[in-house]
């Protein structure tokens, strides 16, 4: 068990240990208002042992209080006696404080921390204020295993979302290759019809070129006949 360490030694011990700063200045703050409230009533107590007047000092106090003047018979009476009043001296009271207000006293001074802890009392203040922050983290986020089941299932749904999205990207873009081959087949067909009408026009075309040159012989040898 380490006793007496100092500020410094017990924050680089428990921050080694993996404690947050934060946490750490907390514990010790918790542990001089702790260190104070304890120290409080036995730093009362020695105050009223401490200015309690011994006995003593009572006897040597009863000692100096004046004394009666008991009268003799034999001497003369103020009447009789011409005395010449001689000039009070001043009047010297000495106070000396009771009990009750020396501790009163005492109890107002403040109590200065000291500069060692304990370290075991450090360390379990730590671990309260974590466990105190993670009861807080549970009741605002809730059971972890329900939160993990939760976004399980929201993550699967998800999931299964974007699988349908993908799906129908893919019927979509099935569609519009099938109508773009359905395209190019038609095209091509046309190409084909427009060929096989080429060569019919050839066909066509070759015996009525030949026709109209024999027609255009035959039309100049007969205007030739008639001149």
């Amino acid at each position: 068990m380490n006793q007496g360490k100092s500020n410094e030694e017990i924050i680089q011990t428990l921050q080694s240990q993996g404690y947050m700063l934060q946490q750490i200045n907390e514990a010790i703050n918790q542990a001089n208002i702790k260190k104070e409230v304890q120290n409080a009533p036995q730093g009362g107590n020695m105050a009223n042992e401490q200015y309690q007047p011994s006995e003593e000092m009572q006897i040597s106090e009863i000692e100096k209080e004046p004394e009666i003047p008991v009268p003799n018979p034999n001497q003369e009476t103020p009447a009789q006696q011409a005395t010449i009043p001689e000039p009070a001296a001043p009047a010297t009271t000495s106070y000396m404080p009771s009990a009750n207000e020396m501790a009163m006293a005492a109890q107002q001074q403040p109590v200065m921390p000291s500069s060692s802890f304990n370290y075991d009392d450090i360390q379990s203040i730590v671990e309260e204020i974590i466990d105190e922050k993670w009861r807080e983290l549970m009741a605002s986020v809730g059971d972890i295993t329900t939160w993990k089941a939760q976004m399980a299932d929201e993550t699967e749904a998800i999931k299964q979302e974007i699988l349908r999205i993908q799906n129908r990207f893919d019927n979509l873009q099935a569609a519009v290759l099938g109508k773009v081959d359905e395209y190019s087949k038609g095209i091509t067909e046309i190409g084909s019809e427009m060929k096989a009408l080429e060569k019919v026009f050839e066909k066509i075309l070759e015996p009525l070129s030949s026709n109209i040159k024999e027609l255009a012989s035959i039309t100049e040898k007969l205007r030739e006949h008639k001149k």
